[in-house]
């Protein structure tokens, strides 16, 4: 089924020294969720940077900074008034 998670056991091969795992387990923090929150943050990164990268390499639009700004603005303010 599309876009429902799939759960498996693999380990890829993540190192953690024992004295880490050790006081993260006495101080009651999750490895597994750990590991994968800190996967997807780099996942995200990573589609980041590659957006970032597209974006500058696109030819300029002539649009000053601060049109941008109020745009932005303006957009959130819309945003917010729909919540």
């Amino acid at each position: 089924m599309p876009g429902k998670a799939r759960h498996t056991s693999s380990n890829p091969g993540i190192f953690r020294p024992d004295d880490l795992a050790e006081v993260a387990r006495q101080s009651g923090l999750n490895l597994s969720l750990l590991t994968q929150e800190a996967i997807r943050r780099a996942i995200n990164a990573r589609g980041l940077e590659r957006w970032l990268d597209e974006a500058g390499a696109l030819p300029p639009t002539g649009i000053d900074l601060t049109t941008i700004r109020n745009a932005v603005s303006e957009a959130k303010d819309e945003l917010e008034l729909g919540r």
